[in-house]
């Protein structure tokens, strides 16, 4: 268990740190900037990464970092969003264009070396693969329940990959897919069962009946899923980059990317759900 205990050296001090400036958005006193500091900065650290997985060219890192920034800014500022029509776009394109664009993304990698137009369509590609899922961090503020529903879906996330690791590394037998050997159904079955009950633990502390624990409950299960789906597909990225980890940034997690790779989809899901509710 020596991996569990390098991720937990590092993921509970980043975990604390996160849930620290989601509190001062809660609490009111971040007035929603506690949110868009922690997406910005973890964005763009995955962005580099992912750019990195198929090129080394401070070129290519400088196109997609550009390209995420200026996503970011217009989406988080009140009249470019109105200007450039953010604020009529389908909540569901959140979610549905990261599902489609990472498969794209891991086609091209075997393709760039030696293309530079590839490497800038890769560089382009990531940016927006994962500024969507920033975009709907930020969007969750419009919510009734702002940073609680975010707050709620991270700790569900991460319930979820302790629970499936855990459960996984303990009792797992069955493969769950060729792309991860190490992934067992006992696994996923393990990553569920945590999330759901992380869900239904932060809904009942919280007794707002506008997230009812059936409620969380049921977003449990889908959050659970769909991590498994997007880290299958961070998965199949790494392998066409013939590499292990998206990085070295944080020991025992891998790179930020590793570590933020359930959320991609995930939190466009919680987002769309949401939308759907109210």
């Amino acid at each position: 268990m020596s991996g569990l205990k390098a991720r937990l050296s590092w993921g509970i001090p980043i975990s604390i740190g996160v849930i620290v400036l989601l509190s001062l958005d809660i609490s009111g006193v971040g007035s929603g900037w506690g949110v868009r500091i922690l997406t910005f900065l973890f964005g763009v650290c995955a962005c580099l990464e992912g750019v990195a997985l198929a090129s080394d060219k401070r070129r290519d890192a400088v196109i997609g970092v550009g390209l995420f920034v200026g996503l970011f800014v217009a989406f988080v500022s009140d009249g470019a969003q109105s200007l450039l029509g953010w604020d009529s776009i389908p909540s569901y394109l959140l979610m549905g264009i990261p599902l489609f664009l990472a498969p794209l993304i891991t086609e091209l990698v075997p393709e760039i070396s030696g293309r530079p137009a590839r490497r800038i369509l890769h560089a382009i590609l990531v940016a927006v693969w994962l500024v969507l899922p920033v975009l709907a961090c930020v969007a969750v503020d419009s919510d009734p329940l702002g940073a609680h529903i975010l707050l709620c879906a991270l700790v569900m996330v991460k319930g979820s990959d302790t629970g499936g690791y855990i459960v996984g590394r303990s009792v797992g037998r069955i493969p769950l897919h060729p792309i991860s050997p190490r992934k067992t159904v006992e696994g996923l079955l393990g990553a569920i069962g945590a999330s759901v009950l992380a869900g239904a633990i932060y809904s009942y502390a919280l007794a707002d009946p506008g997230f009812p624990v059936s409620q969380a409950c049921f977003i449990g299960v889908l959050v659970a899923l769909a991590g498994q789906l997007t880290d299958l597909q961070e998965s199949a990225l790494k392998r066409a980059a013939g590499v292990k980890d998206s990085g070295r940034t944080i020991p025992g997690l891998g790179g930020v990317l590793d570590m933020m790779d359930s959320l991609i989809l995930t939190i466009p899901l919680v987002f769309w759900l949401r939308t759907l509710w109210y």
